[in-house]
């Protein structure tokens, strides 16, 4: 969860000044540390550079009730604060390339603060290097709310031939209604028309984003998908909308030879999540489980204090996948 968890903080302070990359112009703005220049693997405090925005936003923080803190400041300055903040907490920091940070636009300069090193299997070794806007993180990780169609997908293969799955859905969302009935294991054939499987122009690639993960509610799509244990393929049409999410689910026991197993599908570290948690292993404690199994397969991340609190209400023997 590290990865996660460190750029997740990056990412709502690098929100807060203008989210596209401001306006890049301009001279660096003074600071206590010296000059904006750069110097490869010379690493100014990321403090120097903290609340300095290309657009400054004002008025009131809805997180906090309070004024805005940002201050004028360029596009390096947002930059220079990714760059010094990645050395501070990424957890492979030392695999980042140190490049010029007056030579991007912020969200490019962002997407190259991870290593590009890749697994025994071939997958990359950071999978969770992602950024979101300020308001819809605050949404996400308030209430479990953001757009989309109530279906996790998950790419056992994201170049061609690719393997998109249905990893889990949230119930109530257009995703388990009728008649789309989407469930864990079916597979997307198309997207608006695009071959989901063999695309592999720069056009599908964007027509397979826009289609499978909306920007807002409202937004109708149109999906070839074959369910799971099926030969047969069908088309659905889903209108994305604000999902809330249910990050605890499938609370149930197992029983086996070996005793009683109680399992959680626990899907984000979100505020909502803590009492579900606690009802979950109230639930089987009282069904008198013998272990217990914590399913974080598909958990993107979030607070480090949901991540304490499902440790301490979990264990006892615990076994994590």
């Amino acid at each position: 969860m590290s990865p996660r968890a460190v750029l997740v903080g990056g990412v709502l302070i690098l929100s807060a000044c203008g989210g596209g990359g401001g306006s890049g112009g301009g001279g660096p703005v003074g600071n206590p540390g010296g000059g904006t220049g750069w110097t490869a693997g010379v690493f100014q405090p990321a403090a120097n550079f903290e609340a300095r925005c290309a657009i400054p936003r004002t008025g009131t923080d809805p997180a906090t009730g309070r004024p805005y803190v940002d201050r004028q400041g360029t596009t390096r300055d947002e930059n220079n604060w990714l760059r010094s903040i990645s050395n501070d907490l990424y957890l492979w920091f030392s695999e980042i390339v140190d490049r010029d940070p007056s030579l991007y636009q912020t969200p490019a300069y962002f997407d190259l603060q991870k290593t590009t090193a890749t697994t025994p299997s071939g997958r990359p070794k950071d999978r969770f290097h992602f950024s979101m806007a300020t308001e819809e993180w605050r949404l996400l990780s308030q209430s479990g709310v953001s757009a989309g169609y109530g279906a996790q997908w998950t790419l056992l293969a994201s170049t061609p031939p690719r393997d998109i799955r249905v990893a889990y859905t949230e119930p109530n969302s257009p995703a388990t209604s009728t008649p789309v009935n989407l469930a864990r294991g079916a597979r997307v054939l198309m997207v608006d028309g695009v071959d989901a499987i063999n695309d592999g122009t720069q056009t599908g690639v964007d027509v397979l984003n826009a289609g499978l993960f909306p920007d807002q509610a409202g937004e109708t799509h149109t999906f070839t998908i074959r369910d799971a244990g099926s030969t047969e393929s069908r088309t659905i049409t889903m209108t994305s909308a604000a999902i809330t999410s249910a990050p605890v689910q499938s609370v149930r026991t197992i029983d086996t030879p070996g005793g009683r197993f109680g399992y959680v599908l626990f899907n984000d570290h979100i505020a909502t999540a803590e009492q579900a948690l606690i009802n979950a292993v109230n639930t089987l404690a009282a069904a008198g489980i013998d272990d217990l199994v914590l399913d974080m397969r598909y958990n993107s991340g979030g607070y480090l204090v949901i991540a304490r609190s499902a440790r301490l209400h979990d264990c006892g023997p615990c076994a994590y996948g």
